[in-house]
């Protein structure tokens, strides 16, 4: 479920979302002229108190609603202490990426309660013809439930596989919550933007080294084993209880897709721990889930930026780098 309605509005660089909606762009949309190109070009503003029920109403002074001024749309309830974030803002503070920095996609759901921007940076090849493009990705809501997230994130060309590049490190994420001194923290977010490109700058490094160096096939099998425990238990070598067999069995079904994954890819990469991360993360961003339900684009999408996936990609890389030191 694509979550868009007739007051949404998105802009894409030349392909279309999966849903079909939104504006198709052909040429690199700069980070300003995205906010217009994408229908963003709106505001918000918080009206106090609210009044509930019928005939006998009941006024309350204490919270506020922010509505959307186009569509005189309320978003959401929030208190007297809730601060504003205007989509201006956010973009603003994006145009700090500098004039290389595109606009992938940028688009709003739900009304307009939730707003997303992702930019696209300069790609790097992990080993030639296996291109890693960068991008940076901005979240943010007007209805009281999400504070603005800013993250680093990347896209492998060779299987889509998004991967955080900061790691999971809570200091490489900068989150703006809507209390407080807005301006102030605004200003630290201009100051990690600078934080952000070394980031990048590193995990291009780590990624490099990663493939550069031949792994064998040992190396490979511990390295799978190592991961498989970290994420779902231990195996155990010789199963004595029916629980311990089905643990065994999970775990060699499961490394036997990561080790197909790997002598697929190895055919034209050749075997090294970031083609073996890769066979890892292809599975935990692609796969069914464990009662057989297939993962909506949307929720995939989600799960891969910000959710498990993330987390798990990011700890499965975290990994590879720790074995090839």
């Amino acid at each position: 479920m694509h979550e868009m309605t007739e007051n949404d509005s998105a802009a894409y660089f030349k392909f279309p979302a999966w849903h079909g909606l939104g504006n198709v762009i052909e040429d690199p949309i700069d980070i300003w002229d995205g906010m217009t190109q994408a229908g963003l070009d709106w505001s918000v503003s918080k009206h106090k108190g609210i009044s509930v029920g019928g005939n006998g109403y009941i006024y309350s002074p204490d919270y506020h609603a922010i509505v959307r001024d186009d569509t005189n749309t309320i978003l959401g309830i929030v208190s007297e202490q809730y601060k504003i974030l205007q989509n201006e803002e956010i973009f603003r503070l994006a145009q700090c990426f500098g004039s290389d920095a595109k606009v992938e996609s940028a688009g709003s759901i739900q009304d307009g309660r939730k707003i997303y921007l992702l930019l696209r940076g300069t790609p790097f090849d992990a080993i030639q013809g296996d291109t890693v493009e960068r991008y940076m990705a901005l979240l943010w809501g007007h209805d009281g439930t999400l504070s603005a997230h800013m993250f680093p994130t990347s896209i492998r060309v060779v299987c889509k596989n998004t991967m955080d590049m900061a790691m999971g490190s809570a200091s490489r994420k900068v989150i703006i919550k809507h209390s407080g001194d807005i301006e102030s923290k605004l200003e630290f977010a201009r100051e990690a933007i600078s934080r952000f490109k070394e980031t990048g700058s590193l995990f291009a490094v780590n990624t490099q080294q990663l493939a550069a160096v031949p792994t064998d096939t040992a190396t490979i099998n511990k390295f799978f084993w190592n991961i498989f425990e970290s994420m779902h238990g231990a195996i155990p070598v010789n199963p004595t209880t029916e629980k311990e067999e089905l643990q065994k069995v999970k775990a060699v079904t499961t490394m036997s897709k990561w080790v197909e994954t790997l002598e697929d890819e190895a055919k034209d990469f050749g075997v090294n721990l970031w083609i073996a991360a890769n066979a890892v993360t292809n599975d935990i961003q692609h796969s069914v889930g464990s009662r057989g339900r297939k993962k909506t684009p949307a929720s995939a999408a989600y799960g891969n930026l910000v959710g498990k996936g993330a987390k798990d990609s990011s700890k499965v890389l975290a990994a590879a780098i720790q074995m090839a030191k």
